[in-house]
């Protein structure tokens, strides 16, 4: 079943959870405010309405360190145990000697708690890891039987879980429950349309007068929004589901099946123990493409994120980049308003993602006019051919990553780490962009990844001189 983003808002605006901002500006009094991931972005609520009881509560306290603080609630009253895990291990990076991680030296994260945190600071997994290993803590239970616990948290996005009556610590994933008053967009009144997702997310401001850095990019736009849809299609030979696979769909604001111009698209691919539901929930997809569209940093495009799991084995992805181009880019072209054209579209993944964004880029270098690798490296053993390297040099590279990410030390063998692969790029005569920032393998870095990558790379023209173009 299809499921659009404006419409699962419509329903959320109808229930009592959500994510409640309270205390001083941005928000006013004590009114509830939609919640911050990918399904409040659908339409505003502009009435106040009272405090629901369960859901994350955001407050603006003026203190240090952060200026806000964030209560999580959930009830649970014949639990025993509840536990949160949060997105909110922290790095200082000037801390760091070294700051980098490289072949034969692994950046060791302090494991540092949000009340630590100072100007600078950045979020990654403790123990630095390619594994989410997240803070997990228990939470305390009221009278009313509703489970809370209370943190102070920096402006920016999290990912957050729930654990009840299990004895999780900071690598546990299974078991981890969503929160029922923060679902994810593809919830409608208690039922997922579509793939389940474990976990939410919240946005949380910035108090410039602790922390000048904007994340607004990262939540809900003023202006108008986009839509999410997921969707299925036939995909003769996929495994799981038989026959079928599935996309999410994101449409611009405003958009326009009729205009002139076709959209153009990114693809865009999760990382490994992900799936299509990845981008629209931990990477926020829809608010940073909302902020960028409507504020003229980017052009207004279509993004598809497809299922890249659950095909039979091949090698170099090859069952997964045939069922791509073959069956996904004809259904897209069939059922959106986008152009056919390869210089229209763009390719780009995280992790697992940026591997198959370097398979794609070697071996079907016409079908995309960018590329943009994260938090990944070329294929152990690669060595461009002549061919190859004539190829890339018609389209556009950029690879980027986090600056203390374990890939860079070339992950169990699989491929060569992503400095490495800006290393072999260049040398073989090829202009490519870069983007390194402070961080390890997690959606904190990826998130303005994927930002850098529209706005500095994708659909823009080459930034470096054509051979005809004389002296």
């Amino acid at each position: 079943m299809s499921v659009s983003r404006r419409t699962v808002a419509r329903a959320l605006a109808a229930t009592v959870g959500g994510t409640a901002l309270a205390g001083g500006p941005p928000a006013t009094g004590a009114g509830a405010a939609p919640a911050s991931g990918a399904a409040a972005s659908g339409t505003r609520d502009t009435q106040a309405r009272k405090t629901p009881a369960t859901g994350p509560l955001i407050r603006r306290t003026g203190k240090t360190p952060t200026g806000y603080e964030v209560t999580f609630r959930y009830r649970a009253p014949k639990a025993k145990r509840v536990q949160i895990k949060g997105e909110w291990y922290l790095q200082r990076p000037l801390a760091l000697d070294p700051r980098l991680t490289t072949p034969d030296h692994l950046v060791e994260s302090p494991g540092l708690l949000p009340a630590q945190w100072r100007p600078g600071d950045v979020p990654i997994s403790h123990p630095n890891s390619t594994s989410p290993n997240w803070h997990t803590a228990d939470m305390t239970k009221g009278h009313d039987g509703v489970w809370t616990y209370t943190t102070p948290l920096p402006g920016g996005f999290y990912t957050y879980g729930f654990f009840v009556d299990a004895d999780a610590d900071d690598t546990t994933q299974t078991g981890q429950l969503p929160d029922p008053a923060n679902p994810a967009w593809n919830v409608v009144d208690g039922i997922v349309h579509g793939t389940a997702v474990d976990r939410s997310q919240i946005h949380v401001p910035s108090d410039p007068r602790f922390d000048t850095t904007d994340v607004s990019w990262l939540g809900p736009s003023a202006g108008p929004r986009g839509m999410l849809k997921h969707v299925t299609y036939d995909s003769p030979g996929h495994l799981t589901p038989v026959d079928q696979n599935h996309l999410v769909v994101y449409t611009p604001p405003e958009y326009d099946p009729k205009r002139a111009k076709p959209y153009p698209t990114l693809y865009l691919s999760h990382g490994g123990g992900e799936n299509e539901m990845g981008w629209s929930t931990q990477g926020d997809v829809a608010n940073i493409l909302d902020n960028l569209i409507n504020t003229g940093a980017v052009a207004p495009l279509v993004v598809v994120m497809p299922n890249a799991t659950g095909y039979p084995s091949s090698t170099a992805e090859q069952a997964h980049r045939t069922d791509l181009i073959e069956r996904v880019f004809p259904w897209v072209e069939a059922h959106y308003h986008v152009s056919a054209s390869a210089s229209d579209r763009a390719y780009s993944g995280l992790s697992a993602g940026g591997m198959r964004t370097n398979h794609l880029m070697l071996r079907n270098t016409e079908q995309f006019g960018y590329y943009g690798m994260m938090s990944a490296g070329l294929p152990a053993g690669t060595v461009l051919t002549d061919a190859q390297v004539a190829a890339l040099k018609k389209v556009t590279v950029y690879v980027g990553g986090g600056r203390q990410d374990p890939i860079n030390q070339g992950y169990l063998t699989l491929h060569r780490g992503p400095l490495r692969e800006v290393r072999d790029l260049t040398a073989a005569g090829l202009h490519i962009q870069t983007a390194f920032v402070d961080g390890g393998h997690e959606w904190y870095v990826w998130r303005l990844l994927l930002r850098d990558f529209l706005t500095r790379a994708a659909f823009l023209p080459p930034t470096v001189a054509d051979d005809t173009w004389g002296a």
